[in-house]
């Protein structure tokens, strides 16, 4: 799993798998260069996340798309309920590099733009970033689910950009040679119940 998915797939997957296979125990492994491998030989089962380099020789299914939106603290002395062009400019932005997280598809944007902002933190990972923006005054332009899990758990708000980033799609990834092994098969269908938008 990505650290998007961590944050977002882990708590109810542990819940479900609880509730229907209470002795089945999950391992979690971080996406590296290694996961082809892994899924490969089948000892991982399944990646998920946004992995655009998981697509020759794995099936996927697409979860859910999505969007981006900017997270700041609830208190934040110049960002109210809505960002500017200019706010983006001139406020100082956390830059998140985690796997997964879309950040390639937010700086080719702003490239694009010719748009630069100021970053003042680069952070590998997501958990910690809830707390890190509820005491400061830095921006964070994360995916729509993330900015919506980090209001519920931390003292954030999040608005849109004051422009559109492209979306990118979240699926379950696995090889072709575990397409009908039956607990493959048994995981992937309890991740589409719990997770699948039509």
């Amino acid at each position: 799993m990505t650290d998007i998915s961590h944050l977002e797939f882990l708590p109810a997957l542990i819940n479900k798998v609880g509730k229907v296979a209470p002795g089945v125990r999950v391992d979690v492994l971080r996406i590296t260069a290694e996961t082809p491998k892994l899924l490969e030989s089948g000892e991982a089962d399944l990646a998920i996340g946004f992995m655009p380099e998981l697509e020759a020789g794995f099936y996927q299914q697409k979860l859910f798309d999505q969007t981006f939106a900017c997270v700041v603290r609830r208190e934040h002395p110049r960002i109210q309920q809505r960002l500017t062009e200019n706010l983006f400019k001139r406020e100082k932005h956390v830059v998140i590099t985690a796997p997964g997280t879309g950040h390639e598809l937010v700086e080719q944007a702003l490239a694009r733009q010719r748009l630069v902002r100021k970053v003042a933190l680069s952070l590998p990972t997501l958990p910690g970033v809830g707390n890190l923006l509820a005491n400061t005054d830095l921006v964070a332009t994360v995916p729509e689910r993330v900015a919506q899990m980090l209001v519920r758990i931390a003292k954030v708000k999040a608005v849109p950009p004051p422009f559109k980033f492209p979306s990118f799609s979240i699926k379950q990834h696995w090889h072709e040679r575990y397409q009908q092994d039956p607990a493959n098969k048994w995981l992937r269908s309890t991740v589409a119940e719990l997770f699948l938008e039509e």
